[in-house]
């Protein structure tokens, strides 16, 4: 499969390094494929809390 994406990405242009990067968060690649897909580091997306005021 990680040949696939590297083709779509490296050929083909049919995927940016954003949509490879998900195929990281589906499990279908590793982020050492993201690396030598992309030939970057994989940074793993952070997640920002969200915070609600209850003011009355």
């Amino acid at each position: 499969m990680m040949i696939v994406f590297k083709f779509a990405y490296q050929l083909w242009h049919t995927m940016d390094k954003a949509e490879v990067a998900a195929e990281v968060t589906k499990n279908l690649i590793t982020a050492d494929d993201y690396k030598m897909i992309t030939g970057e580091d994989y940074v793993a997306p952070t997640t920002q809390a969200t915070t609600t005021s209850t003011t009355n």
